[in-house]
């Protein structure tokens, strides 16, 4: 298999995304939560990733950035690589952590991106880890729907500047959106939209095949 194409651009925002070797559960343990958000931390200062949203599952994790420069690959092989390093030096393994490199797809910035957000946060309850979004603490809507403090650097997106400062419906925006039933794309279908390049309308998706592809 060859490596997936990477395509590096700074104008719109990325889901990100990276599985553990044979889709293990690696990150069960709060040390080992601890020094992913910590890489992830790290890889934003280090290489200017405006991290949105974020959610770390048992056995992968998904990122919501804006790369701000075009070196999203060195920002992510740096996450991959020193968290890779160090869960080994902790539990005395070798070998490979991630079972193969991180997925990148760009995301329009209208209803798909907010599908997009909706999906990854809702993760937790999806593979059944929890009955309540508000008891699953590896995730940015920790900060963003409940107020509480979180180990990563956000930069807020669109969805949260145009509530200024009006943290209580900033919250509520939040919760109603990981709650609403009546969701216009449905999760399946950004599940599957998002193992390719692009997703967004049509017209989206055509812009970015000619200016990234030539199509």
């Amino acid at each position: 298999m060859g490596r997936p194409l990477r395509i590096l651009q700074t104008e719109f925002p990325y889901h990100l995304t990276c599985r553990t070797n044979n889709r293990t559960f690696r990150f069960h343990q709060r040390q080992f939560t601890k020094l992913f958000f910590r890489a992830v931390v790290q890889s934003t200062k280090k290489y200017n990733l405006l991290v949105h949203h974020i959610v770390l599952m048992n056995n992968h994790y998904h990122i919501i950035a804006t790369a701000t420069e075009k070196n999203l690959h060195r920002a992510m092989q740096y996450i991959n690589s020193r968290v890779a390093v160090r869960y080994n030096k902790l539990t005395g393994r070798s070998g490979h952590l991630w079972g193969d490199r991180y997925k990148s797809c760009i995301v329009s910035t209208d209803e798909y991106y907010t599908a997009c957000v909706r999906y990854i946060y809702r993760n937790p309850i999806e593979a059944g880890m929890v009955d309540d979004l508000k008891d699953y603490p590896d995730s940015s809507l920790q900060f963003l729907a409940f107020g509480r403090k979180v180990e990563v650097i956000l930069t807020p997106d669109h969805l949260v500047i145009r509530f200024k400062r009006n943290n209580h419906k900033l919250r509520e925006y939040f919760r109603l959106l990981v709650l609403d039933e009546q969701t216009p794309i449905p999760d399946t279908m950004v599940q599957k939209e998002l193992r390719g390049l692009f997703f967004g309308p049509a017209d989206f998706i055509q812009q970015m095949q000619r200016t990234h592809l030539g199509m």
